[in-house]
């Protein structure tokens, strides 16, 4: 499941699954965060998603990993159960999660946020389309902290 947001990076498409962690075979939340922008409104995913991994505190250089984002970006919930990822600048983006999800991400405390540099087609589902962009070395990974109140 997926759903548009509209903000500063034009559309923002944010969803999330449960993958294993290759550092040890358990179980890791995901969230992915891309766009449709294939120019034809204005800019490009790769334009559009190095600026939002360079605003996260990420690595916006394609093909990296980030282990230590900025302080101020972590992932929370709200009261009725949406995944809340917040932003440096106490901005945030939220996408309702399921119950396994958050259960997965509170237990390790923390998640991989994957922001893809290829524009997200109608045609692959999220995960194909992370495959794809991984493959093609068209992504910026981070761990991002799970913050509980």
């Amino acid at each position: 499941m997926t759903n548009p947001l509209e903000g500063l990076f034009g559309q923002i498409i944010m969803s999330g699954w449960i993958g294993t962690d290759p550092r040890d075979g358990q179980d890791i939340a995901f969230v992915y965060v891309g766009t449709p922008g294939d120019g034809s409104t204005g800019a490009t995913a790769s334009e559009v998603m190095p600026a939002v991994a360079k605003v996260l505190g990420l690595n916006p250089q394609a093909g990296t990993m980030t282990e230590q984002p900025s302080a101020d970006t972590h992932v929370t919930f709200t009261a009725d159960g949406w995944i809340d990822l917040r932003f440096p600048n106490g901005e945030g983006v939220q996408h309702p999660g399921s119950a396994e999800w958050r259960a997965v991400a509170q237990r390790r405390g923390e998640v991989v946020l994957t922001l893809t540099y290829l524009p997200l087609s109608s045609a692959l589902g999220v995960e194909e389309h992370c495959d794809r962009s991984v493959d093609a070395g068209q992504f910026s990974l981070g761990l991002v902290p799970v913050k509980t109140s």
